[in-house]
């Protein structure tokens, strides 16, 4: 399965993923949250779409699935907005911010991505920090993957 890729040497804090995220997805909230690692690193943190997720584990509505090409999905009518989900992400990924009773989570653009196309924070990165590769592709390169580093870690903190 195809993931994004952060890498934190050639990210420059731009939020410009953040954007397109938004501008991509203009009927919910964006799914990119940035963090710091002390106060010279700054790094998005994106959805990792886990091989086993804790957050569909976690949601008592069946809101959150697994599809067939691996993406974990949010279904936003299923959502009470309980919380469970981001209290289970070990990745801090999922925003605890309730916006209409739909908690924020990455659909890792699914939609383009039938269309052959790369999500939109990829595509939008101007330094090239984010990459849509195969997991097991990407292993041996020096790369974090989205979110790898989040507010759980005892030193980053959200900005």
């Amino acid at each position: 399965m195809k993931k994004v890729f952060v890498n934190m040497d050639k990210c420059i804090a731009c939020r410009t993923c953040s954007a397109a995220c938004d501008y991509s997805h203009w009927d919910r909230r964006p799914t990119i949250g940035y963090g710091e690692l002390r106060e010279d690193v700054r790094l998005p943190f994106i959805c990792r779409h886990c091989e086993e997720p804790a957050c569909l584990e976690a949601c008592p509505q069946n809101a959150i699935r697994k599809l067939d090409g691996g993406e974990v999905k949010r279904m936003n009518m299923l959502c009470t907005g309980c919380g469970s989900c981001t209290i289970a992400c070990p990745f801090g990924v999922i925003e605890p911010v309730v916006k209409s009773y739909v908690i924020s989570k990455c659909d890792l653009c699914a939609a383009r991505v039938e269309e052959g196309k790369e999500p939109a924070c990829v595509r939008a990165c101007p330094a090239g920090a984010l990459t849509f590769e195969e997991a097991d592709e990407i292993a041996e390169k020096s790369v974090v993957v989205g979110a790898s580093m989040t507010g759980r870690h005892p030193f980053f903190r959200r900005v």
